[in-house]
């Protein structure tokens, strides 16, 4: 610490430094009349008082005091000035200084109170340098934790941290053992004194003992005295338990206060995470490395799965049984991998399990019709497989059945899989490696199971579309008949060919012939649905003047319109569009579209239908005000038999086919139809058609 007074003139500094002479006679004085002097002095050490001329502080002098005094932080600046010197001391002040005395009479008295208030005032600066440092340090210990990802660097800026702090000159940091009972590593940072050696004995004892008591703890090394150090130890502990400790040697005069014990406590929690999360991703890399080895022993296995998936979703969209079971059969047998793979089906009537066909590795297939095998018996193990509760047998070479497979020689492994839908026996699913013996994995056993559920969903469901379109067809076929009549004699009647009808009765009879045209129409859709699942459909394509068939299609549901208040707006272009399509199947389309908007609307809406082209396609658009289509149910609006929410279609006729029906139509036609709706917006539906094509479909 040193004193610099400024004084108001040479003779003042003269009386100054007498003083100082016989108040502290162990004081080194000197006195400075420019700033390059100045400079020179406060870079000695063994001047404590500095005594200088006011000129110092006029300009430009006064930047360079301002920058020799910021560079000197241990310097207290004092000012003695008269009341005429008051801008001089606004200089000082301006400049740095810590005291300004405007009664220069009285800075002898106060000679003492300026030395007592410099000591405070540049303790406190220290106290305030160190506080910056260390707080840098923080923030280089942030940044390094941040930014590096390893713990080696991070661990070195937090020994380094440490040792800022208490001002030590040396740092360790163990890490404890997997069991906790020793350390694994035993870090040392900073003084590279032979010394240090010495140390590390007493440090790593002290740092074990603080571990183990779970608190702070500080050793002295060596005897008192001036020379004496302390070693300051903390137990490290993360979230999981103890990870280790941080121990350092620092002289034995540093303090350590509760702000020090906070940082060191902070710094010992940081490093308690970092490490805990070092082995965190040891460990998970070293699980990974297992991981990666497994898959790759299973990569061959998880190609397989794909492939087999594959398989199985072009099982589910085929429409035939014997395409189903072929592809059955041969992905199985050669994609999974097996000799040979055969497919027994249920008999109700007759209680058999009958063959169908047996794939093989290579490719072939044959037919095995010729095989059936009780089902109520239980002389063979296709009957025990079939009937038994389990999803599966798993033979091995010494229970093998030759009927089982189909007369096959010798005994080699086996796997029968039953084909179940809802807990109905379907059929029943024989794998074998009659040629090979390799034994069956699990892992092809879980991919035969996968393949023969898919398997006996997509049978089910042929099955039912079968049985669907056979009841769909019968009924056409015996309601057709007697509807007709029934029409035929109700619009005799209202001719009024068989006598006259009064108001009560041409109501009645107007009731019935409504209901006959209606049950009409849901004939002729669930007679065209089913031609179209059967593929019966013929589409025979030719130029047709799109307007044309807009204009007719509205004709004949202008009278359906009317009775439910709905106006139909036509909006064409003046001139022909020629579309190559099928021109009944069109008009077909367009006339369930526009009923479709008639029947979900509005009294008093409106259904506009415009014909346009654009981007190279002809567009059909049929518009409604009707209550819109909601965005969740917009996906399945094209699905058959789905007609909507409950709340819209309650009191709408039909059967939820119309939209199905046109827009398989337009698929055949090579067209698409688009919807766009909102709710309460009213939607639109587009028939979009290609203005060329082939002319027979």
């Amino acid at each position: 610490m040193r004193i610099l007074i400024a004084c108001a003139n040479e003779e003042q500094v003269g009386e100054i430094l007498a003083e100082i002479h016989r108040v502290a006679p162990d004081w080194q004085a000197s006195e400075c009349h420019s700033v390059p002097v100045l400079e020179k002095l406060l870079a000695q050490e063994h001047y404590d008082v500095i005594v200088c001329d006011l000129e110092l502080l006029f300009s430009p002098a006064l930047e360079e005091l301002q920058r020799i005094t910021a560079r000197a932080p241990d310097t207290y600046f004092v000012v003695l000035a008269s009341r005429d010197s008051q801008l001089l001391g606004a200089r000082a002040l301006s400049a740095g200084a810590d005291y300004h005395v405007t009664k220069s009479d009285r800075w002898i008295n106060e000679l003492l109170l300026v030395v007592k208030r410099a000591e405070e005032i540049i303790g406190s600066r220290q106290q305030t340098r160190r506080i910056c440092e260390f707080n840098q340090c923080l923030l280089d210990l942030a940044t390094i934790v941040a930014t590096k990802k390893d713990l080696t660097p991070r661990l070195a800026a937090i020994a380094q941290a440490a040792m800022s702090i208490m001002e030590a000159n040396r740092c360790w940091i163990g890490v404890l053992n997997q069991e906790g009972n020793e350390f694994e590593d035993f870090h040392g940072y900073g003084s590279t004194q032979a010394e240090a050696a010495d140390w590390e004995v007493q440090v790593r004892d002290t740092a074990w003992r603080s571990l183990h008591h779970k608190e702070l703890l500080i050793d002295q090394i060596g005897e008192a005295g001036p020379s004496a150090r302390r070693v300051i130890a903390l137990p490290m502990v993360s979230e999981n338990g103890p990870v280790g400790a941080l121990a350092m040697v620092s002289s034995a005069v540093t303090p350590l206060g509760e702000p020090h014990r906070n940082a060191l406590q902070f710094l010992c929690a940081l490093t308690a995470v970092l490490i805990h999360n070092e082995r965190l991703d040891r460990l998970l890399q070293r699980r990974a490395q297992q991981i990666g080895a497994a898959a790759t022993q299973t990569w061959e296995e998880e190609e397989l799965a794909r492939t087999v998936l594959n398989a199985a979703v072009a099982v589910t969209d085929s429409q035939q049984p014997s395409e189903v079971l072929e592809k059955i059969a041969t992905n199985a047998a050669v994609e999974i991998g097996f000799d040979r793979v055969s497919i027994y089906l249920t008999d109700d009537e007759q209680s058999l399990l009958r063959g169908t066909l047996q794939a093989t590795s290579d490719g072939g297939v044959a037919d095995i019709s010729d095989r059936s095998y009780p089902l109520k018996s239980s002389d063979n193990l296709l009957a025990d497989a079939a009937c038994g509760e389990a999803p599966y047998v798993l033979l091995g070479p010494e229970d093998g059945d030759e009927g089982a497979t189909g007369g096959a020689e010798g005994d080699y492994p086996q796997l029968l899989v039953p084909l179940r839908t809802h807990g109905d026996l379907v059929g029943l699913l024989v794998a074998d490696n009659h040629q090979t013996h390799a034994p069956i994995p699990p892992q092809r056993v879980r991919l035969l199971r996968s393949l023969a559920a898919m398997a006996a969903v997509a049978l089910e469901r042929i099955r039912v579309d079968k049985l669907r379109e056979l009841f769909v067809s019968s009924i056409s076929h015996e309601l057709r008949a007697p509807l007709a009549s029934l029409q035929a004699t109700s619009e005799l009647v209202l001719d009024e060919e068989v006598g006259p009808l009064n108001e009560d009765q041409h109501q009645y009879l107007a009731r019935m012939d409504s209901a006959c045209r209606h049950m009409r129409r849901i004939l002729d859709d669930l007679t065209d649905w089913s031609h179209l699942q059967a593929g019966k459909i013929s589409i025979r394509k030719r130029k047709v003047d799109l307007r044309q068939a807009v204009e007719h299609a509205t004709q004949t549901l202008r009278s359906r319109a009317d009775q439910a208040g709905v106006e139909i707006l036509l909006k064409l272009p003046p001139d022909s569009l020629e579309v190559f399509t099928d021109p009944r199947r069109i008009e077909q389309v367009l006339i369930n579209l526009v009923d479709n908007a008639i029947k979900f609307n509005y009294h008093r809406g409106q259904v506009e239908v415009s014909a346009f082209i654009v981007e190279g396609e002809a567009v059909a658009q049929i518009s409604d005000t009707g209550p819109g289509i909601p965005i969740e149910l917009q996906g399945r609006i094209f699905e058959a038999f789905d007609r909507g929410s409950e709340e819209i279609s309650r009191s709408v006729e039909g059967v939820g086919l119309g939209l199905a029906i046109a827009s398989q139509i337009t698929t055949l036609l090579g067209g698409r139809i688009e919807v766009n709706s909102e709710p309460g917006q009213g939607s639109a539906f587009s028939v979009h058609l290609p203005l060329e094509g082939s002319s027979e479909y």
